[in-house]
């Protein structure tokens, strides 16, 4: 399976220093993080500078659905457990500031690879054991669904029929049959990385570096937030 099955959208956002558009997350959740309840006009204003970033970064309204499809359940979820034990104002809070969050990550999904995003971690001096877990966590992704795959190609081929509850058993079985492959498949990946002298540390072709328009995009953005949340105090 391609790591780049979901192929990212070129536009003038994609060639910043992966670092700026980090920086960029960092400050837009912060801001919606410090607005205060009830705070419509901050909360609409903020919106509108995430559509102005989607806009910018051209991403497809079927890309960016697509995106929040698997995250919506869990925002759906949250939201109605606050409503459950609080009020309505703190459900519209909880459910707004986790929407606008939950969009700017899509935006910086988007607008910056993985593994882009995992060289700006190490420039940044993030340990590089949390480097290095989150790089085997995303290609052992890929490998886990490889293994489903075939694996359910097998049974379907040998089982073609409607599944019902009676298979529940079989299915629990080649769950962890998916598991023990798995395993034993990422050691294999391991020990052929060490051969070829993988030293815990993943090198890059690419070398990104700060320019002007990576300052100039941050600080008109840095202080686009500040007007906002100072306006809308």
């Amino acid at each position: 399976m391609n790591l780049y099955l979901l192929q990212h959208p070129q536009s003038w956002l994609s060639n910043l220093d992966s670092r700026t558009k980090l920086a960029v997350f960092f400050v837009y959740v912060l801001a919606v993080l410090s607005t205060k309840p009830g705070a419509y006009l901050a909360w609409l204003s903020l919106t509108g500078l995430l559509l102005v970033l989607l806009a910018l970064a051209r991403l497809q309204i079927r890309w960016i659905v697509f995106r929040l499809a698997p995250v919506l359940p869990f925002v759906a979820l949250g939201a109605f457990g606050v409503l459950l034990g609080g009020s309505k104002e703190m459900f519209l809070q909880v459910t707004v500031k986790m929407l606008l969050c939950v969009g700017a990550a899509v935006w910086l999904s988007g607008t910056t690879p993985f593994t882009q995003l995992l060289e700006a971690f190490r420039k940044l001096k993030v340990p590089p054991l949390l480097t290095v877990m989150l790089s085997f966590m995303f290609r052992y992704l890929f490998v886990l669904a490889e293994e489903a795959v075939r694996m359910s190609r097998a049974y379907q081929s040998r089982c073609p029929r409607r599944q019902t509850l009676k298979d529940a058993e079989n299915i629990g079985r080649l769950a962890g049959a998916l598991m023990l492959r798995t395993y034993n498949r990422a050691e294999r990946i391991y020990l052929a990385m060490l051969s070829r002298g993988f030293t815990g540390e993943f090198r890059t072709l690419s070398v990104q570096k700060l320019t002007f328009a990576d300052i100039a995009f941050l600080a008109f953005f840095v202080g686009s937030v500040t007007v906002i949340l100072v306006a809308t105090h």
